[in-house]
């Protein structure tokens, strides 16, 4: 019993021990065979990563970055085989893993670039910033490949790259693919011919310049994407477009009559390598050439013979076939060129026509075949020999087969075009008036005489012209007899001159004669000369003119060895010349004194005004009959820093010789109208109106009225408050332009004045058409009219005609008692001067006028 229970235990012992060994086996066992699944996977993704890595044409790279910096020498570069293969390394020793050898092989320009897109990748912890470059790798050969590189890191939890990978793609031939395409596209944009691309949809993928010109459609960018039927709807088209586009086939010649243009259209189906199929759509506008087919045919079933028709037309019309030899030759051809037709029919003529010859109409010939037409001008000749110009218009003909037949040529004889095309660019070098040559011709001839001067060390004159009291025969006259005085006197002085001696006229009376190997004596000679060809007056329409000469002498080398000098010293002679009353001075040193102090008065000047560092001063102008002010008038005055108060009889001639007269005038009229304001603005009642003077050359100025109308409307001030007062003379520079000028003003509000009358050389024709309200008699008449007797007549008259006129008169510069009862007495009632008040600025004007508390000024009763 003891026994059996001993042997059972001995069993289950046995029996446990084996039971843990099973499964300690089985365990084993299962570990093997998970490791063995494993080491099967791990070699499956080896195996699928080699094949990718193999399989795929870019090469692919790998950098560990781990911990350490970018720049480590430890950090693991690593490449693909692939990366060797494209760039022609053999293996690893020929190009080592590493940073610097993947920056030893990169092109120098690319190396910076690249670095900072790698680094800002890299550092940038958000991953936001790409790293997607283009740079050039050197291949084994030596030659530089372009690559397109792409990355992504991989990072931490803290967003810090600890590797990045990525891989590397040849793009060398897609750049050239896209430099070829746009080159292409380039072409076909500025083909002559109309080009348009259609999707297999007979959608607009693209047309270029010339086609949307021929169809008159907007623009290359605003038709793509339109239906085929939007650009051309022709009835049937549609159909044979999609035919073309089915088949690939072309279909050349087909006609298309669209919003009064005939087309010729060709349609080529094309199959792009992707399968996609594409229309090209050709289009040449064809309605000139249709016309005159058309035409032709009509012709010739009115008359059944087109030869005869073709004889009447003026051109040339030859049919050349496409060898050369010719096949039709009109009578216009025959009456140009001098050969019949029996002389030309079937030979090849080219020696004959053409002057420089036969290969002269190769280059036509080549474009006709090419485009369907040649337009250009040629040299041909006749049989007589002699030479003519013509402007061809060739045309291809083909055939019932769309073959080129022949081709139909137009010349047009253009000869006499061009021998007046040539005539008109002689003009432009010669006055239109006096045939003489111009401002340009002189230019050229005075630079080749003093070349030739400096060249031979001889000496040149320069006679500077101005004719004397000839605007006072453009005012009185007009300008048709003011130019015919220019005619003849131009002729006396082509007379009085020879042949070394260069006569132009630069402009107006303004002439000038360059003397070649002219020294002071010979110069003195030929201005004699001159002057003796205007001793007679001259003659025209009856009348007889004396015209008198001022001329200004400048020689070369005493006076200045350029161009610009040697005129504009004989230009201040002339005046000096002209102040003397005429005759001929030579410039000496002396006359340009004063010169540099006048520039600097008017840079001063420009910069006081633009500083706002004028002044506005005001005199009172009173009612002779109980002393009131009527009104005052604004006077320029100007304190220079420097210099203290500069006169206006210095500094307003000055302006008006340096163009700052419009500057002036509009500074003047705003500053008086913001003074009106303001004085309304104090509550204190202006009595009148306001004048400010406007000159001459603003009268001239584009937009005048607009400017004043403006410069009221900005200051806040109505035009019954201002009045205008324009010069005698500067009216008579333009009458007709002043009248339209004043007539606007008037009717705007303003009251317009004539100031300094009597001083300019009017004429009594035009002072009755002139729109005024008043005459200002000057201060030259009043300042001795009880002392003269000649300044009271010329006072009495003036206020008389102004009355017959119906016109008020004011006369200025009155400084005495005297000569205010004086000129009451004669019926003036109004006037201004020192004995009422001198100009004063603003505050003192508004204290003794303007102020309620104000006596005014009387004048003591006769």
């Amino acid at each position: 019993m003891l026994s059996t229970r001993h042997g059972t235990r001995n069993t289950g012992l046995r029996s446990a021990l084996q039971r843990r060994v099973l499964r300690r086996w089985r365990r084993g066992m299962e570990a093997r065979a998970e490791s063995a699944l494993l080491k099967d996977d791990h070699a499956r993704l080896q195996a699928r990563l080699n094949l990718l890595r193999e399989a795929t044409s870019d090469g692919l790279w790998d950098v560990e970055i781990g911990q350490r910096k970018l720049t480590d020498p430890a950090n693991q570069f690593l490449w693909s085989h692939q990366v060797r293969k494209l760039l022609g390394y053999p293996d690893e020793t020929a190009l080592p893993n590493g940073l610097n050898t993947w920056f030893a092989v990169m092109h120098p320009d690319d190396v910076e670039a690249t670095k900072t897109a790698f680094t800002a990748h890299i550092l940038d912890r958000s991953g936001a910033t790409p790293y997607d470059v283009h740079y050039r790798l050197r291949c084994n050969s030596g030659d530089y490949r372009w690559f397109r590189a792409i990355g992504l890191a991989q990072r931490d939890e803290t967003g810090r790259a600890i590797r990045i990978a990525g891989s590397l793609c040849d793009i060398t031939d897609r750049r050239e693919i896209l430099g070829l395409k746009r080159y292409a596209e380039a072409l076909i944009a500025s083909l002559p011919t109309g080009l348009m691309v259609l999707s297999d949809t007979l959608a607009v993928v693209s047309a270029n310049r010339a086609f949307c010109d021929i169809l008159t459609l907007p623009g290359e960018g605003d038709v793509a994407g339109l239906d085929f039927g939007a650009v051309l709807p022709q009835p049937g088209l549609r159909e044979q477009a999609a035919a073309m586009l089915a088949t690939g086939g072309t279909r050349h010649g087909v006609g298309v009559d669209l919003r009064g243009k005939r087309l010729r259209l060709t349609l080529a189906g094309v199959q792009l390598a992707e399968g996609e199929r594409r229309l090209l759509l050709m289009a040449e506008d064809v309605t000139e050439e249709q016309s005159l087919r058309e035409q032709a045919r009509a012709h010739a079933a009115r008359h059944r013979d087109q030869a005869s028709l073709l004889d009447k037309a003026r051109d040339a019309i030859i049919v050349r076939a496409i060898d050369g030899a010719i096949q039709y030759w009109n009578k216009g051809a025959e009456r140009l060129y001098g050969w019949s037709d029996e002389e030309v029919m079937g030979k090849r003529i080219d020696h004959w026509l053409y002057r420089d010859g036969p290969d002269s109409s190769s280059d036509a010939v080549r474009t006709t075949l090419d485009t369907g037409e040649w337009l250009g001008e040629v040299a041909q000749r006749r049989k007589d020999g002699g030479l003519l110009v013509v402007e061809g218009h060739w045309t291809l003909v083909r055939d019932d087969d769309n073959r080129p037949k022949s081709i139909l040529v137009i010349n047009t004889d253009v000869t006499q075009r061009k021998a007046t095309d040539e005539k008109i660019r002689n003009l432009a070098l010669y006055d239109t008036l006096t045939g003489l040559a111009n401002r340009s011709l002189f230019t050229e001839r005075m630079k080749a005489a003093l070349a030739e001067a400096q060249r031979a060390g001889t000496p040149l004159a320069i006679l500077y012209m101005d004719l004397n009291r000839f605007k006072e025969i453009n005012d009185t006259q007009g300008h048709g007899v003011g130019d015919q005085v220019l005619i003849k006197v131009a002729r006396r002085f082509q007379a009085a001159l020879r042949a070394r001696e260069i006569l132009a006229r630069l402009a107006g009376d303004e002439f000038v004669v360059v003397a070649e190997r002219a020294d002071h004596v010979t110069a003195a000679l030929i201005a004699g000369r001159l002057a003796q060809a205007m001793a007679d007056p001259v003659a025209i329409q009856g009348h007889t003119f004396a015209v008198g000469l001022s001329i200004g002498i400048a020689t070369y080398p005493r006076d200045g060895a350029g161009m610009e000098d040697l005129l504009k010293r004989a230009d201040i002679a002339m005046y000096r010349a002209k102040a003397a009353g005429g005759g001929f001075v030579f410039y000496q040193p002396e006359m340009s004194d004063g010169l540099v102090e006048r520039m600097e008065l008017a840079k001063d000047l420009g910069h006081a005004l633009a500083a706002g560092a004028l002044e506005l001063h005001y005199q009172p102008q009173v009612n002779l009959d109980d002393g009131r002010a009527i009104g005052a008038e604004a006077l320029l005055r100007w304190r220079d820093p420097q210099r203290g108060w500069v006169s206006p009889a210095v500094f307003i001639p000055i302006a008006e010789s340096r163009g700052m007269i419009g500057a002036l005038g509009k500074w003047v009229l705003g500053e008086a109208c913001r003074q009106v304001r303001a004085w309304r603005d104090a509550g204190l009642a202006f009595p009148g109106r306001l004048w400010v003077n406007l000159a001459a050359q603003q009268l001239a100025e584009k937009g005048i009225v607009e400017t004043i109308r403006a410069t009221t409307r900005a200051a806040g001030v109505d035009s019954s408050c201002l009045a205008l007062e324009l010069t005698e003379s500067g009216l008579m520079e333009n009458v007709e332009g002043a009248i339209e000028i004043m007539d606007t003003l008037r009717r705007d509000g303003f009251s317009i004045a004539i100031d300094d009358f009597g001083t300019g050389y009017s004429s009594l024709a035009y002072l009755k058409r002139l729109p005024a309200d008043k005459l200002k008699i000057d201060m030259s008449f009043v300042r001795d009219m009880l002392s003269d007797h000649h300044d009271y007549t010329i006072v009495t008259t003036i206020i008389g005609m102004a009355r017959n006129l119906g016109l008020e008169v004011i006369a200025e510069g009155v400084e005495a008692q005297a000569q205010a009862r004086a000129l009451r007495a004669l019926g003036c009632n109004e006037a201004q001067g020192y004995y009422f008040g001198r100009p004063e600025p603003a505050a003192a004007f508004a204290a003794r006028w303007l102020a309620p508390a104000a006596l005014p000024a009387t004048v003591p009763s006769t």
